[in-house]
């Protein structure tokens, strides 16, 4: 059966910071660009881990002044000084972080050195050791993203004492004098904590690039090695999940395209949220379209899901029929 592939949806290839407890990211995809002639190298440069550290600003003790505005002045340097203790407590993870991800992407590269190395088609043990090594750095690399969500809600309260201060008005001079001192050290934390969020941010987004590229790299290799991940057996899609919208859409409608890195990019994202992510892939044809031909490319796109690190138990597959499309799609939620 010959099959045409285009992809339409919301940037995968973008790493996108998502706060609350939504647990689907919306990604668009798009076409891959012509698959280059020159060898894959078998060697991986992982991202160089970062330096930042917080560095709490000195807060200069307060005398009572015996006003209103002195208690709100008081109760703002209390405040400030507890953001940046909480602050403070995170430089450690973020060092254990940074080493367990150095020593895990180093196992990572010797396991695919040894799976390229293992012959054609390679081991698929080995191929199977170098992905799970690549997940265990994974695993450290959402724990760094969340460093990212940590030091965020620093910022927005250091933000936060800055608009309260400087509602603050009247009272004495000292007053003010400890009101201008307070505000510059907010201000200064502030500053620093927005720096540190944009440099944490900066290495994940490059931790999350490596290894939406090498779960691709993995899943080529895998292709040659024997052994194919057993998926359950489709169900029919109900209404309310066929009119929701959609983590990733997959069109089947221009010849010679390719979606593997880009879905790479949209599964590593989502794992990267929820690392216990679960995914329902639904192949979606218009009305009097061949059934088997629907279920030959949801079953293609979920197998090429479980190559990328994605555990079969944890993909669901569903077909569905809708009048709205006039090509056929496979849709993926992220649950």
């Amino acid at each position: 059966m010959r099959r045409s592939i285009s992809l339409r949806g919301a940037a995968a290839t973008a790493l996108v910071f998502v706060t609350g407890g939504c647990t689907s990211v919306s990604s668009t995809i798009f076409p891959e660009p012509p698959a280059s002639t020159a060898p894959a190298s078998p060697i991986s440069t992982l991202p160089s881990a970062g330096t930042s550290v917080f560095a709490p600003v000195n807060v200069a003790p307060g005398t009572q002044t015996g006003t209103p505005q002195g208690e709100v002045i008081n109760g703002l340097r209390a405040r400030l000084v507890t953001v940046q203790g909480a602050l403070s407590n995170h430089n450690a993870s973020i060092s254990e972080i940074r080493q367990k991800a150095a020593a895990e992407g180093a196992l990572y590269r010797i396991s695919k050195s040894d799976a390229v190395a293992s012959g054609a088609p390679p081991n698929a043990a080995k191929v199977d050791a170098a992905r799970a090594a690549l997940e265990r750095f994974a695993v450290d690399s959402a724990a760094l993203d969340g460093e990212v969500r940590a030091f965020a809600k620093g910022a927005a309260d250091a933000n936060r004492l800055m608009s309260e201060a400087d509602a603050i008005r009247g009272g004495t001079d000292d007053d003010q004098k400890q009101l201008n001192t307070l505000r510059g050290e907010i201000g200064q934390t502030a500053n620093q904590v927005d720096k540190l969020v944009n440099d944490l941010s900066t290495e994940s987004a490059l931790q999350g690039a490596f290894l939406a590229k090498e779960r691709a790299a993995l899943a080529d290799l895998g292709a040659g090695a024997p052994g194919v991940a057993v998926l359950a057996q489709a169900v029919p899609a109900t209404p309310a999940v066929l009119a929701s919208p959609a983590f990733v859409t997959i069109k089947f409608d221009r010849p010679n395209m390719s979606y593997k890195d880009a879905l790479s990019a949209a599964v590593t994202a989502a794992l990267r949220r929820k690392p216990d992510t679960t995914f329902d892939v639904v192949g979606v044809v218009a009305p009097r379209s061949n059934p088997e031909d629907n279920l030959a490319r949801t079953h293609e796109v979920a197998q090429m899901m479980t190559t990328l690190g994605v555990s079969a138990t944890k993909v669901r597959l569903m077909t569905g029929i809708s009048p709205a499309i006039s090509t056929p799609e496979v849709r993926i939620y992220a649950r």
